[in-house]
């Protein structure tokens, strides 16, 4: 057998008393959040749309409803001791009003309100020194020649081509688009008006991406995972590369960054910074998230304490896990859907199982481009711990890219 968690735990457990955290949202992060929280005597209750979400089999309870119905928050908060996120498509007037009633909510509004507006989040750290792209914010509904002005200087300024983003939404790099002319930077930022304000920013000239988990508890103690290298292909990030190609000065000095957010908009529990890398080694901050993140997968085989025990942990406020590596070299790839609809369960068995190289497959409908799982290979070579990652990957039927820093064809 797969060395897989995928043990269902029954409803109503006896788990012990004032550490039920629950966690709203049922996808794969909920999932591997209930995964690890038996082994530390924590209870898990997830809020999914559907019992057949990613997390529902894993969880001791599920509550089916809608992140969006404040009666349905409600309900989640009066079976368990905190609440949780395993996404950003939170009202955070419903989080408001969860707290006036006394109900425990982590991370708290400050994070949130950064962590859900893409305009807060770079106008916070700007005022705070932190290292962000040169921006400018278009008011929602600006005229047609507010917005023309407003494009015209900022590319005075920066040049182009422009990044531009709604202030919320998006993920994966979708909400994110770069305009390479000035006509059509306009035309993007008219229509994305209509749903609120607009971020124009600077293009970074990109060497590499990188991130940092932090994980905080609401004792203010933290801990910071070792800086990784990720890549994105296909608009989302595929691959995680511990330690990659970082400096370790650059290294060092993202982690402190992320510190310093993480401090700064007060996060409990696990909070992700992505950086860009210019060719002169000069970090950016990208985004943050306020919960378990994409670029964190790689801890459950790659570190001591895994980013989603240390998620629980800090949001119950408890003494955080080591975060210290346990491999020389560790990668993670995700398992994306193919064209051909293959599901990855049905050819997990006929893997020969390995301690170096671990499959998490989320109990997700195949379909094209959805996240189905994820790979991790350890090791003492770089190279062939990245061989082993991707050949996995490809024996689960998981669809290889097209763009990017990977050459399909090498792996």
């Amino acid at each position: 057998m797969w060395p897989v968690s995928v043990a269902i735990v029954k409803a109503n457990s006896t788990r012990g008393e004032g550490r039920t955290v629950g966690i709203v949202g049922g996808g794969q992060l909920a999932r591997m959040m209930a995964e690890v929280a038996p082994a530390l005597d924590i209870a898990t209750v997830v809020l999914a749309e559907t019992e057949q979400e990613s997390a529902t089999s894993v969880a001791d309870q599920v509550i089916v409803g809608e992140a969006t119905n404040l009666e349905d928050l409600f309900a989640l908060a009066a079976v368990c001791d905190v609440i949780t996120f395993d996404h950003e498509q939170v009202d955070l007037d419903h989080l408001r009003a969860l707290l006036d009633a006394g109900r425990r909510v982590q991370p708290g509004l400050a994070t949130l309100e950064v962590a859900t507006n893409k305009v807060t989040m770079r106008e916070r750290f700007a005022a705070a020194g932190l290292p962000v792209p040169a921006f400018t914010v278009i008011p929602a509904d600006a005229t047609p020649t507010a917005i023309a002005d407003a494009v015209a200087t900022t590319v005075e300024q920066v040049g182009l081509p422009l990044v531009i983003k709604p202030e919320r939404g998006g993920y994966d790099g979708r909400g994110v688009f770069v305009e390479g002319a000035i006509d059509d930077a306009v035309a993007r930022v008219t229509a994305l008006s209509t749903l609120g304000r607009v971020l124009v920013e600077a293009h970074v000239d990109l060497a590499h991406e990188l991130a940092v988990i932090v994980a905080r508890s609401q004792t203010g103690a933290t801990v910071a995972y070792p800086a990784v290298e990720t890549a994105q292909m296909d608009g989302m990030c595929r691959e995680v590369i511990v330690p990659g190609s970082i400096d370790p000065v650059v290294a060092d000095t993202a982690a402190s960054i992320a510190r310093r957010v993480a401090d700064l908009i007060d996060s409990a529990g696990v909070l992700a910074v992505e950086f860009f890398v210019d060719p002169l080694g000069n970090l950016t901050i990208c985004e943050v998230a306020a919960r378990p993140h994409n670029s964190g997968h790689w801890t459950i085989e790659g570190a001591a304490t895994s980013q989603f025990a240390n998620h629980l942990l800090g949001v119950l406020g408890e003494p955080l896990g080591s975060v210290d590596l346990v491999a020389a070299h560790t990668v993670m790839v995700n398992v994306v859907g193919a064209d051909d609809g293959r599901d990855p369960e049905a050819l997990l068995s006929s893997l020969e199982p390995s301690p170096a190289v671990v499959p998490h497959l989320y109990g997700k409908a195949a379909r094209p481009g959805r996240k189905l799982g994820h790979v991790t290979a350890t090791g003492d070579d770089a190279t062939a711990v990245r061989h082993l990652a991707w050949a996995t990957t490809r024996s689960l039927g998981g669809a290889m890219p097209t763009s990017g820093s990977l050459n399909a064809e090498e792996e």
